[in-house]
């Protein structure tokens, strides 16, 4: 089913239910599409599209295979806070680029708080994908100038900035840092929470110490927030600090420190976890097992790879593991010891020598085209 089955199948009474087995026929609209349904809208009550798009939302995180961001987008632009917010929520972990702009505009300048607070959060998934380098450059520097220009505006509320603040966190440097600081100390317990979270978030080992002093903090929400941001700032010497949280009253906070030690990882967490083994609550026996699960599998992908396996994974006429030789010549491959030091040639980055292309050693090497422009189509304007 399409749009137009599902606007055929509409009830045209605007009190009468939405029928909701027909929404997975919206999955997938193309933009034309959505913005025609959007337009549709118009005509409804706030409260029917409100519902819409919650269910819409709700059927993502039941049905992965299906998907609304056309749809989301028109949400984006009602005329409703609520629709707003419940399409930011269906948009928040959605790597399309084109998102940054809106996002951004309903960061600085909608007209309800929770809006830029929530629009400054969802740009948190983006500024992640930036910091990967799974966007363009100029995305990074665009993403992070918007969120610092948040935390700069001495107009703006302090919840939308903390949410500021925690998105951009993930770049980290010495800009940043102040910010975190006096969030930290400020007295006010969610910008405490907010800054930790930060904190965790710049992967940035320097932190680690000052989040061992909210392990142990009177209030849950921030144990919680400190104990999960050890697991990323933390090494070895920190497992010990965990012990309390792991043992802690709070079955969030023990959870969140199973989590921790996984991640820290090494012999001396594996034994911490498996001592919990024996634990009377079902849900951390279950995180144990599977924390230590995957901590094994990671251990076995560390193993030393044989030339036997090395063959098996690259190719049957490998003499060695992780080079390919099939399709060169024995003089050839004699020939690469006798290659220079890397570290004293100068190949000006094309990774081509002179000696490689006298031994045939450039041809074939899928890396060696000449690349084009980053996209084109992709023009600052529609950024």
């Amino acid at each position: 089913m399409g749009l137009d089955e599902f606007l055929n199948a509409l009830p045209e009474d605007d009190d009468a239910p939405l029928n909701y087995a027909s929404l997975p026929g919206l999955s997938g609209l193309t933009n034309p599409e959505a913005e025609e349904f959007g337009q549709l809208w118009l005509e409804w009550s706030d409260e029917r599209v409100l519902e819409l798009v919650k269910r819409l939302v709700t059927l993502c995180e039941e049905q992965p295979d299906v998907e609304f961001e056309s749809i989301y987008k028109q949400g984006l632009i009602h005329a409703s806070a609520q629709v707003r917010l419940s399409s930011l929520s269906g948009l928040d972990t959605s790597d399309d680029r084109s998102l940054i702009r809106p996002f951004c505009q309903m960061m600085r300048g909608d007209s309800s708080p929770v809006v830029r607070a929530a629009a400054a959060e969802s740009l948190a998934f983006l500024s992640s994908l930036a910091q990967a380098g799974k966007l363009a450059p100029r995305d990074e520097k665009s993403i992070s100038d918007e969120l610092f220009g948040v935390l700069e505006n001495d107009d703006e509320l302090d919840a939308v900035k903390l949410k500021a603040l925690e998105a951009v966190s993930v770049f980290g440097g010495d800009r940043l840092a102040p910010y975190v600081e006096v969030a930290w100390s400020s007295g006010d317990v969610s910008a405490r929470q907010s800054s930790i979270y930060a904190m965790g978030r710049t992967s940035d080992p320097k932190w680690a110490d000052r989040v061992v002093e909210d392990l142990e903090h009177d209030l849950v929400s921030v144990r919680y927030e400190a104990t999960m941001a050890i697991g990323e700032l933390g090494g070895e010497p920190h497992l010990r600090a965990l012990e309390g949280p792991l043992d802690d009253e709070d079955l969030t906070v023990q959870l969140a420190a199973i989590s921790a030690v996984e991640r820290i990882g090494g012999d001396v967490a594996k034994n911490m976890l498996e001592l919990r083994l024996i634990s009377s609550e079902p849900r951390v026996v279950e995180l144990v097992r599977q924390a230590l699960e995957t901590m094994k599998e990671e251990e076995d992908l560390d193993e030393v790879v044989t030339q036997e396996m090395a063959r098996a994974m690259f190719g049957a006429g490998d003499t060695l593991p992780g080079i390919d030789t099939e399709g060169y010549e024995p003089a050839e491959i004699e020939g690469w010891a006798n290659l220079p030091d890397p570290s004293e040639v100068d190949d000006f980055g094309t990774g081509i020598t002179e000696e490689a292309e006298e031994l045939g050693l450039d041809r074939g090497d899928p890396f060696d085209i000449d690349l084009p422009p980053e996209d084109p189509w992709d023009h600052e304007e529609n950024i």
